[in-house]
């Protein structure tokens, strides 16, 4: 069984940077903004081989705002020691100046990513945390765990492999070219209806993430719960990812595995891993429907692409992982 440590702790702190963050093992959420900087530089000095990132909107817009200087420190130090860098962004009309501005080694884009991390030397990782739509992080969940690492750092490959190149993304915008076909959907009505016919035709496995604020407005919906439990005869496996969850609704969903006695039905939250902004349904990993809602407009994106679709499969794994993690930090407190 892996010992956890606190990494806000500074003999930890030290014993792990002694041994170039190879020992103690530590999995942890990080709350003071300086010991991150700290360790960002510090792996730089000692990282072997490089850097592997992912950033999506969300970061890119915190860097460009409020660290540029920090990262050309990075960039200038990694450069000196040619350390590779790998860097997976959503590259849009917005922030396509900035991106192409950067000095890595190679840079791929990617549609719809969600959420950040950094792993170096595939031995370490690092997700910065964003909560309530600040616009900079104010925690950050790192781990040196190699069965962790290991998992994470498969994802990430999986993610390169199916990336583009920043050349052809550039190209892409320049014509505005268009390679995937989209439903569309703004009628709350018609949204719901398309989240029932998803979840009734899943044969094997269904995935939600999703804004427990979106998934609540579902809940409530006197046929939701049948529909999952439904589904869940069949044999199909429902696991289902949110931000955060509420007393009120916990009966709900403890409804469903007093239904179901198999294990198909999984449920994950953690308040720790920021903000989710919309749900997503993946389905027998065929379909996806992305769903916005900002209190006042619903917005359904209905989707067949295969590369969309494992996108996303890739970023709800991300996030299981990261959350089964963090059980583990809170059963040893």
């Amino acid at each position: 069984m892996h010992i956890y440590y606190s990494i806000v702790d500074d003999s930890t702190f030290k014993r792990l940077k002694e041994s170039k963050y190879h020992h103690p093992e530590v999995t942890e959420v990080i709350f003071e903004a300086n010991q991150m900087f700290e360790m960002s530089l510090h792996s730089i000095g000692i990282s072997e081989k490089g850097f592997d990132i992912v950033w999506d909107t969300i970061m890119v817009n915190f860097i460009k705002k409020y660290y540029k200087d920090g990262l050309q420190l990075l960039e200038n130090q990694a450069k000196k020691r040619r350390l590779r860098r790998r860097l997976i962004v959503e590259v849009t009309t917005e922030n396509i100046d900035f991106v192409n501005s950067l000095d890595y080694s190679e840079i791929r884009h990617v549609d719809n990513l969600r959420g950040n991390f950094a792993i170096f030397d595939e031995r370490a990782y690092m997700v910065q945390l964003f909560h309530k739509d600040t616009e900079q992080p104010d925690q950050a969940f790192w781990s040196n765990s190699r069965a962790f690492v290991e998992k994470q750092q498969k994802l990430f490959d999986d993610l390169w492999e199916m990336a583009i190149p920043l050349l052809t993304r550039n190209n892409e915008l320049k014509y505005q070219e268009k390679h995937e076909y989209n439903k569309i959907l703004t009628n709350y009505n018609r949204i719901y209806q398309e989240v029932k016919s998803i979840i009734e035709q899943s044969r094997m496995e269904l995935l939600i993430l999703s804004s427990f604020q979106i998934l609540q407005k579902f809940l409530v919906e006197k046929d939701f719960v049948n529909t999952i439990s439904s589904t869940l005869k069949r044999g199909t496996i429902i696991k289902i990812l949110t931000d955060e969850i509420y007393e009120d609704s916990i009966s709900q969903i403890a409804g469903i595995n007093k239904k179901n006695k198999d294990e198909g039905f999984q449920l994950g939250f953690s308040n720790k891993l920021g903000k989710f902004t919309e749900l997503v349904i993946v389905s027998d990993g065929k379909y996806i429907l992305q769903i916005t809602y900002d209190q006042t407009t619903w917005i359904g994106s209905f989707s067949n692409k295969e590369h969309r679709v494992r996108v996303q499969e890739i970023i709800f794994e991300k996030y299981w992982n990261e959350i089964q993690s963090l059980k583990v930090i809170n059963s040893t407190e």
